[in-house]
């Protein structure tokens, strides 16, 4: 099969545009976390390309806004959203981060369950990144019930748009029964869970496995931060 000269630039610049995310200007930390988070390989999983309309949701500090603004470019949109309680944790990385102008391009939204302004049929892709545990308990300063937030995450997205969920595993069979102790929970839960509530797994990878992972501390623990046993599943909404 014969390529155009035309086709070929397009192509050769779209490499370019997924790979300037990885560019100097992005800072030692963030570089460090690449280690363990293979956020190229990740992306590619979930086939975020140029143009797309993403969002990311809880998205803490901005690590992936930025990554993913990079790859979708000018005629893509990222927004990248929290909610009152997490801003407490993750402001000023956040605010670092926009200081620094990483998230130059990118629409900032703090929402809150109930109400999330995400619209309709707006979204490609949504990316939920170590959150989707948080949804199953609820404390003093902390209430973002799955079954109030996932309708409005599940209309927020165009037909046919995907859903990638990265969380902590727990060990197999333990449902959401360590989501407040560990910040853990048990992958078939969730993959029960979500097809239960409109979406449809398409499938999952390995990219953040880690066998050595006990599966019983915490993922603040000393041993356990950033080595923890990671699931990633994508799914697309029915």
């Amino acid at each position: 099969m014969k390529i155009s000269i035309k086709t070929s630039v397009a192509l050769l610049l779209a490499s370019l545009v997924s790979l300037s995310c990885f560019a100097a200007e992005r800072s030692e930390a963030d570089l460090e976390r690449d280690k363990s988070s293979h956020p190229k390989q990740v992306l590619k999983f979930a086939g975020v390309k140029q143009g797309d309309k993403v969002l990311d949701f809880l998205g803490g500090g901005g690590y992936y806004s930025q990554i993913i603004k990079a790859v979708v470019g000018t005629e893509g949109e990222v927004v990248l959203h929290t909610n009152q309680a997490y801003l407490s944790f993750v402001g000023e990385a956040l605010k670092a981060r926009t200081a620094q102008g990483g998230l130059s391009g990118v629409t900032q939204l703090v929402s809150e369950a109930g109400d999330l302004k995400l619209g309709n049929n707006r979204f490609d892709l949504a990316i939920l990144v170590l959150g989707y545990h948080d949804f199953f308990f609820k404390q003093d300063g902390w209430d973002f019930p799955a079954d109030t937030v996932m309708p409005e995450l599940l209309a927020a997205l165009k037909p046919g748009g995907k859903l990638l969920i990265i969380d902590h595993a727990s060990l197999s069979g333990r449902g959401i029964q360590d989501v407040k102790t560990l910040h853990r929970i048990d992958e078939e839960f969730v993959k029960k869970d979500l097809q239960s509530r409109g979406f449809k797994l398409v499938k999952e990878s390995d990219i953040l496995r880690n066998a050595s992972d006990s599966r019983k501390t915490s993922v603040f623990a000393k041993e356990s931060r950033r080595k923890t046993d990671r699931f990633v599943q994508l799914y697309v909404k029915k």
